[in-house]
């Protein structure tokens, strides 16, 4: 099986008591269509941020906003702005962020 990292893929990062977590996600499942119906139907709850990434390209946009919007359904507590995160209009890529870049032949 081929593995194609220049795609969209989509990470939840969720709250469990004081503890925020990323839960563990089959990369079939890293889909942005996934990622709505899974929060609609209570799998990923307590939701603080949705990450729209291409590893290849190197970026990563924070989505939350427009993620639970796009949830049906959804209560409001979720839309309330003090957890989104205070960086969702910039984007930074990988050199910017300081990550050294290094690929394997």
């Amino acid at each position: 099986m081929r593995l194609n990292l220049d795609v969209s893929l989509f990470s939840v990062v969720c709250e469990l008591g004081n503890c925020l977590y990323v839960p563990e996600t089959d990369l079939d499942d890293m889909q942005l269509d996934q990622i709505i119906d899974d929060i609609g139907k209570g799998q990923l709850e307590n939701v603080r941020a949705v990450l729209e990434f291409n590893p290849a390209e190197g970026w990563c946009n924070d989505i939350t906003a427009d993620v639970l919007a796009a949830v049906p359904g959804e209560d409001d507590e979720l839309h309330d702005d003090d957890d989104l995160a205070d960086y969702a209009s910039e984007r930074i890529d990988g050199r910017r962020a300081g990550v050294k870049v290094r690929v394997a032949a």
